[in-house]
């Protein structure tokens, strides 16, 4: 199933990039996250891309996903794991800002799925949960984009906590294709 949502989601970027050469954009790129919600804190690194259409000057739209891994020294649990896996799916909205050239703010929000995260409870698997992500970006050199995001995946569910950071500080730097 999860396999079937990726195949979806790199399916609608590459219609999104056959759209119109001068409105669409595709960047994809590494990425480097550091959790701050809980002690210990999981450091996570992955690979993300994403796919916009400009539908205005000043309004673009798009999908972004990719794979990310996060590890910690130590569980949050004892029983608990050091490594989780997270897939985002998100929709975004891109907009720049007119204080520097080629700065931008993006607001993405959907959904990301999660493997080898567990209920602190009853053990159960946390299937994943709704994410927001803010991020403020720099495209410089014409082809590389740079990116600082904060936000949250939601893998708590009906007040029975995960065993995983969920709010994240990131960073990534992307190559526009």
């Amino acid at each position: 199933m999860l396999k079937r949502y990726l195949l979806g989601a790199f399916f609608s970027v590459a219609v999104l990039t056959n759209a119109s050469a001068q409105t669409v954009s595709v960047n994809a790129g590494p990425e480097l996250l550091h959790s701050f919600n809980h002690d210990p804190a999981f450091w996570g690194a992955g690979i993300t891309a994403q796919g916009e259409i400009w539908v205005k000057e000043r309004l673009g739209l798009g999908l972004n996903t990719g794979f990310l891994r996060f590890a910690s020294t130590r569980p949050l649990i004892p029983t608990g794991t050091v490594t989780y896996n997270a897939i985002p799916v998100l929709a975004v909205i891109k907009y720049p800002l007119p204080v520097i050239k080629n700065l931008y703010g993006q607001d993405a929000m959907g959904y990301t799925f999660a493997t080898d995260v567990h209920y602190r409870n009853n053990g159960g698997n946390v299937p994943g949960g709704f994410t927001y992500y803010f991020s403020l970006g720099y495209v410089f050199a014409k082809h590389f984009d740079m990116a600082v995001k904060v936000g949250r995946s939601r893998f708590d569910k009906k007040d029975r906590p995960a065993n995983v950071n969920e709010h994240n500080l990131g960073l990534k730097l992307a190559y526009v294709f």
